[in-house]
């Protein structure tokens, strides 16, 4: 059965005013594991301990592309401390051709395995660029699926917005995407998040798709919220709760 997760992104301001606090509410709420893309200038073994404390299990560490090549070792240094092998791409700008895909597949295949020498599982997570098709009909994640050097982290609400059924995504991912991002939109235009369970996305017919690809971390993400952050997270974990 898939876990459930908070990316912290979702609570990124107050994770920048109070860490430890913020970690303590999330584990307060039921979230069994966080997600990193930023330590707040805490060293790794310090938020370790608050881990262990919190019974919270570090899922996966974000970076960006110019970190991940210049600052490997001392990522995967990083992840070791903080328990997790897991380490995922954030963000790129998605490629605008199929030969810029290419280009970039090469890049993070190189990543991959310089991340496996470093006892690292590197993984993508995309947004919608990178699924909406390029001038010779396959999107960029086509190309990443096309090798096997890597995992996908789905972000499923993304690619949604672009057009594409996260179900049929999930499918063709069996086995490669031990992550997901759950979030949701009021809209296909994709710019009004929502609290999962509170938008137009039917997470009732696609978590069990997710469960049933192998995903082991649902990873609840809101890129902004119009209320308290904490408390969107709290009214996603209830709804994820009830899907799954």
């Amino acid at each position: 059965m898939a876990r459930v997760g908070l990316m912290l992104y979702t609570v990124r301001e107050d994770c920048a005013r109070d860490f430890e606090g913020t970690l303590r509410a999330v584990a307060s709420l039921g979230y069994e594991g966080v997600e990193f893309f930023d330590l707040y200038d805490h060293d790794a073994a310090t938020v370790r301990g608050w881990l262990d404390e919190l019974h919270l299990v570090a899922c996966a560490r974000h970076a960006g592309l110019d970190a991940l090549e210049t600052l490997l070792p001392t990522l995967a240094a990083e992840c070791e401390t903080l328990g997790t092998d897991r380490l995922v791409l954030s963000w790129i700008e998605p490629p605008s051709s199929t030969a810029a895909a290419k280009e970039m597949a090469g890049r993070l295949a190189g990543i991959a395995r310089e991340s496996a020498g470093l006892g690292l599982r590197f993984g993508f997570h995309n947004h919608d660029g990178e699924v909406r098709p390029l001038e010779e009909g396959d999107s960029f994640l086509d190309e990443l699926l096309a090798g096997d050097d890597l995992f996908l982290e789905l972000d499923l609400g993304w690619a949604w917005t672009a057009g594409v059924d996260p179900v049929v995504l999930l499918r063709r991912a069996r086995g490669r995407c031990p992550l997901v991002h759950v979030k949701d939109f009021a809209s296909v235009e994709g710019r009004e998040f929502r609290p999962v369970g509170e938008g137009a996305i039917d997470y009732r017919r696609i978590l069990p798709a997710a469960v049933n690809a192998g995903v082991e971390w649902l990873l609840v993400e809101q890129d902004e919220t119009d209320g308290l952050a904490i408390e969107a997270a709290e009214r996603s974990l209830a709804a994820v709760r009830v899907l799954v």
